[in-house]
């Protein structure tokens, strides 16, 4: 879907290694602890992705006003609550409602011994990755609708772990 398969790429392993975190701390068995260490995970891979496209806040609120409102008009038309926009707690527990996310199931398999934080990471991963997927989608339609959106800034490097492979 990408014009640019190296932007794809880093943002697609950004994601993998970001959502491995996330599981991994809802393995600890402290209800609540994970659900701030991954809120902070969440906003800052959401935030990297919309930046790695030219559309971080910052970014957008740079762009001339004709050229905002359109990037505005198109996140609202693909369904994105995060483009252009800074994360806040509200922000983002809005966006996990909106994939149907009950973040009251994962917090509670967390009460059953080893085979519910097994549970509880597997589900936390997995709503990271797709609401980071979900993210990414919608930064790639609205640069692929808007051409005129200056060049998003080089890439960053990602440290190399053992988690890439």
């Amino acid at each position: 879907m990408s014009a640019d398969p190296a932007l794809e790429r880093h943002c697609r392993r950004l994601v993998r290694r970001q959502a491995l975190k996330a599981a991994g701390v809802s393995v600890l068995p402290v209800p609540g602890a994970d659900l701030f260490v991954n809120g902070q995970l969440l906003a800052s891979t959401l935030g990297q992705i919309s930046v790695a496209h030219g559309l971080g806040p910052d970014q957008v609120a740079r762009l001339p006003a004709p050229l905002r409102n359109r990037v505005d008009d198109l996140a609202m038309e693909v369904g994105s609550y995060l483009i252009g926009r800074a994360l806040t707690q509200g922000v983002l527990i809005s966006a996990l409602r909106g994939l149907g996310v009950r973040l009251g199931v994962q917090q509670a398999a967390k009460f059953a011994p080893v085979a519910g934080q097994v549970a509880s990471a597997a589900l936390s991963g997995w709503m990271f990755k797709r609401l980071c997927d979900r993210h990414l989608l919608h930064c790639q339609q609205v640069r692929a609708a808007l051409p005129e959106l200056p060049a998003p800034p080089p890439l960053p490097a990602l440290p190399h772990t053992w988690a890439a492979h």
